[in-house]
């Protein structure tokens, strides 16, 4: 019985091979892989579709993504979606992050979430801050400028001295 138990694949997890068609509503804890077809709505944690691979639906991916078949429809990447070479995308995407080969094709609406990797830098790589005096106008009439620019040491000693205007 431990060889049975030892053979089954991952619960939540989905392969779907070469030659499978699969029609309807497919939600997925964690991977889908796709080298057959699927003809529905895809809710999953990865994606990757194989170049033999095509999806027609309405797709969301709470992670990250790897095209290198055929999408339609609807894509919604939330962290990165990466378009290999072989890929092509007909319909309406959305990404947290883009990697796009040369060769890999997109037709219809693009556009970008507001996703950004949650990157800590290590101390030595931190800046050293100093205090932010707010930026004048270089026209000296004491109007501010709207948003100010999140300026290194180096810059922060060119823009604050007063006989220059800030370096941009």
């Amino acid at each position: 019985m431990s060889s049975a138990v030892d053979s089954m694949p991952d619960a939540s997890r989905l392969y779907i091979g070469e030659g499978v068609t699969i029609k309807g509503e497919i939600s997925v804890p964690d991977t889908l892989v796709v080298c057959g077809s699927v003809e529905g709505d895809v809710s999953v944690g990865n994606l990757v579709v194989g170049e033999t691979g095509v999806i027609k639906g309405r797709i969301i991916v709470a992670q990250n993504a790897e095209i290198s078949g055929k999408v339609f429809e609807k894509l919604d990447v939330k962290c990165l979606m990466i378009l290999r070479s072989t890929s092509r995308v007909d319909g309406n995407v959305s990404y947290g992050m883009l990697q796009i080969e040369q060769g890999a094709t997109i037709a219809g609406g693009i556009s970008s979430s507001e996703y950004r990797p949650e990157q800590k830098p290590a101390k030595s790589e931190q800046p050293v801050r100093q205090e932010q005096k707010p930026l004048q106008s270089p026209l000296g009439n004491g109007a501010r400028l709207g948003k100010q620019p999140d300026l290194s040491v180096s810059a922060l000693d060119a823009a604050t001295s007063p006989a220059q205007p800030p370096v941009r």
